[in-house]
């Protein structure tokens, strides 16, 4: 049997940068020389790391009252298109990057202009004013690099989730000073911070049919949680514009909402309302994250 064995590489690329200051030696004659242009992939999660040398070339600690900001920006019209704060350490001089697969899901792919600006505050542990340094690409005084954002491994859009009667699970709730409740409550739906999207943004829309009763949304943190809704390892979410659960009465037709809420899981919950003879149907929710 012909067997084909296929090279994949796991490395991180390190790239250096130099930083000259009145407390550094001021000759550039050793400094880095930065031409290989940076990529990042849309699709998946991206992990650039740079080290900060002075000019002879040893490791510069900018992490004392420093922080370090990294500005990716549109060469076509000069705009910013992503400012991400990086992250210092854990070694002197190193700077690491992340970018995660929400913050280039609205940016094209092509190639950008990139820069890595240190900063600190004009007065020591007060709020205000910062000073801005630039960490320097080459030996020309140049700050800018060149990063490319590929498609490589980019993939098309979930389908929304559809949830139709069939799809709701039955249950009973007994408080200690209500009477029993009927409810329906969904399966666990993948959060934002599960499918890592970007300001942790969802939608859901619905379609009833002279509905009356009550829906509510819950979320969870754990990666594994209780299918049945507890509060223990559920918490309730609330809607962009509500305070309180969404209210039916009578209602049929198409609604929307939207809520910000950074949870691994999701799930809804309707009762049905037991003061009227007929409740009507939720025919459909749709689950857009």
């Amino acid at each position: 049997m012909d067997v084909s064995y296929h090279k994949l590489y796991l490395y991180d690329h390190v790239f250096q940068l130099l930083m000259v200051g009145d407390n550094l030696c001021p000759c550039k004659d050793n400094g880095p020389m930065n031409k290989i242009p940076l990529k990042a992939h849309k699709g998946i999660d991206n992990k650039l790391i740079f080290r900060v040398l002075s000019p002879d070339r040893t490791p510069v600690d900018i992490s004392c009252n420093k922080q370090v900001y990294a500005r990716i920006i549109d060469p076509d019209n000069r705009t910013v298109v992503l400012e991400k704060l990086c992250r210092l350490g854990p070694a002197k001089g190193l700077i690491n990057l992340e970018l995660d697969a929400g913050d280039l899901a609205l940016i094209n792919a092509g190639l950008f202009t990139m820069v890595l600006i240190s900063t600190e505050a004009f007065v020591a542990d007060t709020v205000g004013d910062y000073i801005e340094r630039p960490l320097y690409s080459d030996l020309n005084d140049n700050v800018s690099m060149e990063i490319e954002i590929t498609e490589q491994a980019f993939k098309a859009p979930l389908p929304s989730v559809v949830l139709n009667p069939e799809d709701w699970t039955p249950d009973i709730l007994v408080g200690t000073m209500t009477p029993p409740r009927p409810c329906f409550y969904s399966k666990r739906i993948p959060g934002s911070r599960v499918l890592n999207h970007i300001n942790s943004v969802h939608s859901f829309s619905t379609y009833t049919e002279n509905f009356t009763g009550i829906l509510e949304i819950w979320g969870s943190l754990e990666e594994t949680p209780d299918p049945y809704l507890s509060e223990a390892r559920w918490f309730k979410i609330y809607p962009s514009t509500f305070s309180q659960d969404i209210e039916f009465i009578g209602y049929t037709g198409t609604q929307a909402w939207t809520f910000a809420e950074n949870c691994l899981w999701l799930k809804f919950r309707y009762f049905p309302s037991t003061q009227v003879l007929d409740p009507g149907l939720l025919k459909k929710l749709i689950v857009r994250t």
